[in-house]
């Protein structure tokens, strides 16, 4: 599978298909590029392919194509494990927890993917949060920007989903955006950020 999620489809297996692996035999849950898989194979076969390529799409070019593609694929997965959840055949709580944790997983894989291509850009902006119990503002740039985010050097330790307020110092424009990701580098401490009210922030 490998390489080739473009063309893949996942659909619920025919009651007679058998597991496409050997030598397993057990009736088939699901189809994934017309493969059958049982229950047992078809989560950690499918869920293995689903991360593979969501690693590739991050560290890449943004690719409007395969990002579609993939969202796609995603949408379809999502669709028969929620049926294989409703499903009586497999009602054991270990499955359905699994189930759930690997949708909960599609459901923010979804949400980090990138919808517009990235320039690296300097742009100088005050970045600041706003929060009851800590209030800070700092002076910084950007180092990476898109249509709905962009890269930031921040200096102050920021959380996965927090918000925070962008103020460009050259033209006094003003977002809020909600943090994707925060990480250190040779440089110090780099989050990226999704815009939540406006995508013309960058003109």
């Amino acid at each position: 599978m490998e390489g080739q999620i473009e063309s893949v489809g996942v659909q619920e297996a025919a009651e007679s298909s058998p597991c496409s692996v050997e030598p397993c035999g057990e009736r088939a849950a699901a189809e994934i590029d017309t493969s059958p898989f049982c229950l047992d194979r078809f989560l950690p076969v499918s869920f293995e392919e689903l991360q593979s390529r969501h690693k590739r799409l991050r560290g890449q070019e943004f690719d409007p194509a395969a990002t579609a593609a993939f969202k796609e694929f995603l949408a379809a997965w999502a669709r028969q494990a929620e049926s294989l959840f409703e499903d009586a055949r497999f009602a054991d709580q270990q499955t359905k927890a699994r189930l759930l944790e690997d949708l909960l997983w599609v459901q923010q894989a979804g949400k980090s993917l990138r919808r517009s291509p990235r320039l690296a850009t300097e742009v100088p902006v005050w970045l600041r949060r706003e929060d009851s119990r800590r209030t800070w503002e700092e002076d910084t740039w950007t180092s990476t920007l898109s249509r709905h985010g962009a890269g930031f050097v921040c200096r102050h330790p920021v959380e996965i989903g927090g918000t925070v307020v962008l103020t460009r110092k050259d033209k006094g424009g003003r977002a809020t955006a909600r943090v994707v990701y925060s990480r250190m580098d040779s440089e110090g401490r780099q989050i990226g950020v999704e815009f939540i009210d406006r995508d013309d922030f960058w003109d």
